[in-house]
């Protein structure tokens, strides 16, 4: 963060529909005869994808140099879709030539900006508070980049503050912070409905029936945090023992590009345990399983140009010829993955601040919903 500007906010992460309250802190070096000081909000989300194919048989001098990027020369970034340079269609690597494939999801940036301050203003250190309105359906703050990093996305929100010359139209200072937002979780009714739907009955002719139904202590956790789960597994009316059952808990992270094609990026199980089964004949109650979150989720995000969910599942497995083919004894319930962020530790050692601007601010009392960008 820039030492001339700081800001502090009162909670690292924001729930969608609260305001975003904080303090700006601010360093004048010298006098400012004439400036606009501007503070803004922003919004934007986009998912990426380059894909890469071989061309075996093509003389890498027959294509246009301007068309070939060199392989020492790719960068991809997390904002090299709002870049404006010309995107190279071939890609070299030593002799073999490939051809680059990029799709795109929609991009959208929107700026809401509010005049705070304009006059002189006299060298030194000023501050001043600010409550940023957010909007109930805005969606979880969210960052992705793959490994190989051909596959990138984001819905993420920003304030920046500006401080310009007006006369010359010269930006004096300028600076932005990364804010967090959480989606807001479904409502108890929709939740109830859910675990009430995840009874599922097996039946098998030579078998039985297998009764299997699971509850959670809750629908949304963030990482770290403790998941308490618990499930029933009735075997009365079924002859073959359940081996085992396993916990296992899904991530599915889906792009879609311009043409609102959905791209599979992820597809794994990110964190699993074996419990015990059940005997022939025999019925487990109230089962209470426990274990943390992985640390490492992102937050669960669905909107027009990324879909990132989760799901807990478990299963009754019975490890016999023909039946363990047949369809699975299977329950599952999504779950929600809220962002998680430490409170900021600022020092404020050595600033002195001056009271023209240490005044309470409502940036942005007139930012209605019909001007904000509000990923959905």
């Amino acid at each position: 963060m820039n030492k001339y500007v700081i800001f502090i906010f009162k909670s690292p992460v924001t729930l969608a529909g609260d305001p975003i309250n904080g303090q700006c802190c601010i360093r004048i070096t010298q006098e400012l005869p004439k400036c606009v000081i501007n503070l803004s909000f922003y919004a934007k989300q986009y998912s990426k994808l380059i894909q890469k194919r071989k061309l075996p048989n093509v003389n890498p001098h027959s294509i246009q140099d301007k068309q070939v990027e060199k392989i020492e020369r790719v960068q991809v970034s997390m904002d090299s879709p709002q870049k404006n340079q010309k995107q190279k269609k071939y890609e070299l690597n030593g002799n073999v030539i490939h051809k680059i494939i990029r799709q795109y999801g929609i991009q959208r940036v929107l700026v809401s900006s509010q005049e705070l301050f304009k006059g002189q203003v006299n060298p030194g250190d000023y501050k001043f508070f600010f409550s940023i309105p957010t909007n109930e359906k805005m969606q979880s703050s969210f960052f992705y980049t793959s490994q190989d990093g051909l596959k990138s996305g984001k819905c993420s929100y920003k304030i920046s503050l500006q401080i310009q010359n007006p006369d010359e139209s010269l930006i004096i200072l300028k600076e932005s912070a990364e804010v967090y937002i959480n989606a807001r979780v479904q409502s108890i009714i929709e939740i109830q409905r859910q675990s009430d739907a995840n009874i599922i009955s097996y039946f098998c002719l030579s078998g039985g029936i297998v009764d299997l139904t699971i509850q959670l202590n809750k629908s949304s956790f963030t990482p770290g945090e403790l998941a308490i789960i618990q499930y029933h597994l009735d075997n009365t009316f079924s002859s073959k023992p359940v081996t085992r059952v396993e916990l296992r808990l899904i991530n599915k992270l889906v792009f879609i590009d311009d043409d609102q094609v959905d791209r599979e990026v992820l597809n794994q199980v990110v964190f699993s345990k074996i419990l015990s089964g059940a005997n022939e004949r025999e019925r487990i109650e109230a089962q209470i399983v426990k274990f943390e979150i992985p640390k490492t989720l992102k937050a669960s995000v669905k909107n027009e140009t990324i879909s990132n969910q989760y799901f807990m599942q478990i299963e009754a497995i019975i490890d016999q010829l023909f039946i363990s083919l047949s369809n699975p004894i299977l329950c599952q319930l999504p779950i929600n993955i809220q962002e998680s962020r430490f409170q900021q530790v600022v020092n404020l050692d050595g600033w002195n601040f001056v009271p023209i601007l240490n005044a309470s601010v409502n940036a942005f009392s007139n930012l209605t919903v019909q001007q904000s960008f509000i990923p959905t």
